[in-house]
């Protein structure tokens, strides 16, 4: 079993600026950090919690906006809908915000972004709903799709986006002037008719983390790739999920397998404490137990450059969930807290299209020392109803109950999960509660779980008992929403937004 030092690694129209909280300069000192158990350099906290920069919050995929304090339990059942604005295409993805914005009128603005199904990365103010600045779809065939987050970069005055040409684009956050040379735009894939960016854009460590899987109805030929671009080089480094002794951009035929695509919503989540990153992997072939280099159904731990694969986890049954469709990557690793007192202090959870819940050893993944065994997890129980999960999970701290909380949302409902530790030092997972609504990833802010339901509305549930406190389906909140796929909503600045299936943006705030 490998050591836990090893986990002590790395750390168009704009108005008058409408603050949306208490700092006014981008640059100004972070504020303290709330989610406690991710360093700061790791982090890269926005300013006074006023950003959401990336899908789930931070790199790890938290879903978790701790330093929302304006929205409580006792007031957000006076929430209402802001503004509702149409977007020229439906973003089926969470939007990201970036806070104070310094445009070319000399004003600064909190601006939402938003990469549509056709490729456009579209720029609206968050105080107005009024767009700024779109890019040019980057579509060539009105069947090919993205459902890919941006994500901005360290500094707030770039945006990264897919686009359905096969490239990882660069744009100026206040322009959306393209930004070319020095490798931009990367490529990220040679089959962008056959190979989709499904999943949300991340960054961590001065690096850019890009997925691919397969588009609807998984026609060949594809491969599952997790390509690392090195932000200050510019340049590339790739790893195949299939044939993954080869270490750069696959051809069409180049390899005789296909699948093993890596679709989930998180995509790429990197470890808080050790910088290296997870991903879970779908329907292929799996040889790597037999000396092979195909990762078909697995959990991967690789390092932060991609450059090497350091744990795997694969279930028994890898065969037949291939069989049936029921990929285990249909939603990426959840990577829990350090649990203090517990024999396996560093925790992840697989949940998968097969409507189950797989508790992890993150410093040994399999239970068998290493990559390339079958088997090995801790625990395994039902996801909500025991219906497939294509959803983020979100991890939540409980500062006042002290209870660490795992909340998972599908088609079928929602649940809150509790991590128990006996005083034997064995940690397992347990329902607390489960809500009879079908969701989308859900999120925490203010100490209160958000998410958009399949009933067409945004709710708001207490994360302790499911309770319901909130709903937009009322008419004094606005009313119904449209439907939705893999929208999901962000809460920031005192302040909810989020798509529907009817290419609207809303925004939702207290009185």
């Amino acid at each position: 079993m490998r050591s836990a030092l090893r986990l002590m690694g790395i750390g168009f129209l704009a108005a008058a600026v409408i603050g949306m909280v208490g700092c006014d300069d981008p640059a100004a000192q972070p504020c303290p950090n709330r989610l406690g158990w991710l360093p700061p350099a790791f982090l890269d906290t926005p300013a006074c919690g006023s950003a959401w920069t990336t899908f789930g919050f931070d790199a790890a995929r938290s879903e978790v906006n701790s330093a929302e304090t304006a929205i409580t339990a006792a007031n957000v059942g006076r929430m209402h809908r802001l503004w509702a604005v149409a977007l020229p295409q439906v973003a089926d993805s969470a939007p990201i915000l970036v806070p104070s914005v310094p445009l070319p009128d000399g004003t600064r603005h909190d601006v939402l972004y938003l990469t549509t199904r056709d490729g456009r990365l579209l720029a609206i103010d968050a105080a107005t709903g009024l767009q700024l600045w779109a890019t040019a779809s980057t579509s060539t065939d009105p069947n090919k799709i993205t459902t890919a987050s941006p994500v901005a970069d360290l500094s707030r005055l770039v945006i990264y986006s897919y686009g359905l040409d096969g490239k990882v684009h660069k744009y100026q956050a206040a322009t959306g002037q393209e930004v070319r040379g020095a490798g931009w735009p990367v490529i990220v894939t040679t089959m962008p008719k056959s190979e989709k960016v499904s999943s949300a854009l991340n960054i961590a460590n001065n690096r850019l983390y890009v997925t691919t899987a397969s588009f609807g109805g998984d026609a060949p030929p594809y491969q599952g790739h997790v390509v690392v671009i090195d932000l200050p080089q510019g340049t590339r480094h790739v790893f195949n999920s299939l044939c993954s002794a080869r270490t750069h951009l696959l051809k069409p035929g180049e390899c005789a397998e296909n699948g093993a695509g890596i679709w989930a919503r998180g995509g790429v989540n990197v470890d808080p404490v050790t910088g290296h990153i997870f991903v879970a992997t779908s329907n292929g072939p799996y040889t790597a137990n037999r000396g092979g280099d195909a990762w078909g159904e697995s959990v991967l731990e690789l390092t932060g450059d991609g450059t090497q694969i350091l744990d795997s986890y694969t279930p028994a049954e890898t065969d037949s969930l291939s069989m049936q469709d029921l990929d285990l990557g249909s939603s990426a690793p959840v990577l829990l807290p350090e649990i203090t007192g517990s024999k396996t202090p560093y925790l992840a959870i697989q949940a998968d299209k097969e409507g189950l819940l797989r508790l992890l050893n993150r410093q040994d993944l399999s239970g068998q020392g290493g990559k390339g065994h079958i088997g090995g997890e801790l625990q395994t129980l039902f996801a909500p109803d025991h219906c497939p999960v294509l959803t983020q999970p979100a991890v939540w701290s409980d500062q006042i109950g002290g209870n660490l909380w795992v909340f998972v949302s599908n088609n079928c409902a929602i649940s809150g999960y509790q991590v128990f530790t006996s005083s034997s030092g064995v940690s397992r997972l347990r329902v607390a509660w489960t809500v009879g609504v079908g969701a989308t990833s859900p999120v925490i802010a203010g100490a209160i779980l958000f998410v958009e339901t399949m009933n067409t509305e945004v709710v708001a549930l207490d994360p302790r008992t499911g309770h319901r406190l909130w709903g937009s389906a009322a008419a004094a909140s606005g009313g119904s929403i449209s439907g939705v796929h893999w929208e999901s909503p962000i809460v920031v600045g005192s302040r909810l937004y989020c798509t529907d299936e009817s290419a609207k943006l809303m925004a939702y705030s207290l009185p």
